[in-house]
């Protein structure tokens, strides 16, 4: 009887780190690695040339200056938006807060003037780099490159989600690891 009570006490604490230990050994990786706003950051913009050289098919000579240009456009166009939402939030401040009053008026003047002088300003530049882009392009390209910049963001948005569809039915461990997934 005391064989089978220690034999019994021996073998529960053996089988008990089985059943809890066997799981995690199988597992490839016991945690899912989360993809950081860095990580993504940079396959965005490995997503946007890749889609960028596969839109226009640049020559060899062709490659690095478009690619210069186009990142030229991509921080004009951030840095617009940046400086259109902030007009457009001390815009609505202050048609929010000034009564109509000579001072309000004024005040909502010269908001409007640096409102028209952003507006202008992203304007001028923007059709500066496009020429740029239009000499270093064909005429087959050029138009290639306008599609490809009226419909890109959609474009990387829908492959973006797809990674993350697929990082989370556990066919990807790692958003970075998947770029061949998308075409």
């Amino acid at each position: 009887m005391k064989r089978r009570y220690l034999l019994l006490l021996s073998v529960i604490p053996v089988v008990l780190a089985l059943v809890f230990l066997i799981p995690f050994l199988k597992a490839d990786t016991p945690f899912p690695r989360s993809t950081t706003s860095s990580e993504l950051a940079e396959l965005v913009e490995t997503l946007k040339i890749w889609k960028l050289v596969d839109a226009v098919s640049p020559t060899a000579e062709q490659k690095l200056p478009l690619l210069t240009q186009f990142n030229r456009l991509e921080k004009l166009k951030m840095q617009y938006r940046q400086e259109h939402r902030q007009s457009m939030k001390q815009l609505k401040q202050l048609q929010n807060m000034m009564p109509s009053s000579q001072a309000g008026n004024a005040e909502l003047q010269i908001a409007l003037t640096h409102h028209s002088e952003v507006e202008n300003g992203f304007i001028a530049e923007r059709q500066k780099i496009m020429d740029e882009i239009n000499q270093i392009l064909t005429v087959e390209q050029q138009a290639q490159f306008i599609l490809f910049t009226y419909s890109y963001r959609q474009e990387l948005r829908k492959a973006l989600q797809t990674l993350i569809v697929l990082q989370e039915q556990g066919k990807t461990k790692d958003i970075l690891a998947a770029k061949s997934v998308i075409k």
